[in-house]
């Protein structure tokens, strides 16, 4: 497989910074607070905010840069290029419609997770979070599958993460909780080849994940059907749903 050389991805980076930066400032900074907040230099921060306002992406009003709408078009496009979207979207639908539950993909980055692609029924159900959001794994269904596989490095990331949050405040897309007994849920995902959130995520959530390999039989993404308390406990839409998710 070629990389790309340096000298194209670099550009790149600088400007995924800037927009990074951001975003974390609401949306709106002036160029000196880009400077401080990416550690690159006064000129380079002046060209990379030129550069995305003749794209449309910003807006500047002298010294201050703004995100613009049409920045929206770039959302989630890291996520469509993994090509799983594409690849099992239609078959997320056709078990959506089968079973009539939603059903989700999930991709692990780090010590969480993102869903990819959500094919959800139309009864009313509270998501606060939205396809491409990093959730933490601890309080997922997929969460214990992705980390069955991860290495010691990894667990002690996690670990230290939950010791400085361990309400996970840092992940806004969800409420705040603690998932607590999380390494026990690895180990029983391990022994099953499937997991279960019985309203971690969101009260009155539930789901049931299993994953789908690569050759070598690391998760290459998780497939989940999500259900809610008024239908299912998390044992009975277990019982209901593993079967056609392990077919």
């Amino acid at each position: 497989m070629s990389t790309a050389p340096a000298e194209a991805v670099g550009p790149l980076m600088r400007g995924v910074a800037v927009l990074r930066a951001l975003s974390d400032a609401d949306g709106r900074a002036g160029l000196g607070d880009l400077v401080r907040a990416t550690g690159l230099a006064r000129s380079t921060v002046d060209r990379i905010a030129a550069t995305l306002a003749r794209m449309g992406y910003v807006r500047l009003d002298g010294p201050v840069v703004t995100l613009a709408p049409r920045l929206m078009e770039l959302a989630n496009a890291y996520l469509g290029a993994l090509g799983l979207p594409a690849l099992l979207g239609p078959l997320a639908v056709q078990l959506a419609e089968e079973l009539d539950e939603s059903v989700s993909l999930a991709v692990p980055d780090g010590d969480g997770i993102r869903f990819v692609h959500q094919s959800t029924r139309r009864r009313a159900m509270s998501l606060t979070f939205r396809i491409g959001d990093l959730l933490p794994a601890e309080r997922t269904a997929p969460g214990p599958l992705f980390a069955a596989h991860w290495t010691p490095g990894q667990w002690t990331a996690w670990r230290e993460r939950r010791a400085a949050d361990p309400e996970g405040l840092g992940f806004p897309g969800v409420p705040a909780g603690t998932g607590d007994h999380f390494e026990e849920r690895v180990d029983r995902a391990r022994a099953a080849g499937s997991a279960v959130d019985d309203q971690l995520i969101e009260p009155g959530l539930i789901a049931v994940a299993v994953p789908l390999r690569d050759p070598a039989g690391v998760p290459l993404c998780a497939l989940s059907v999500v259900s809610h308390t008024s239908r299912h406990s998390a044992e009975s839409l277990r019982e209901a749903v593993l079967p056609r998710l392990r077919a």
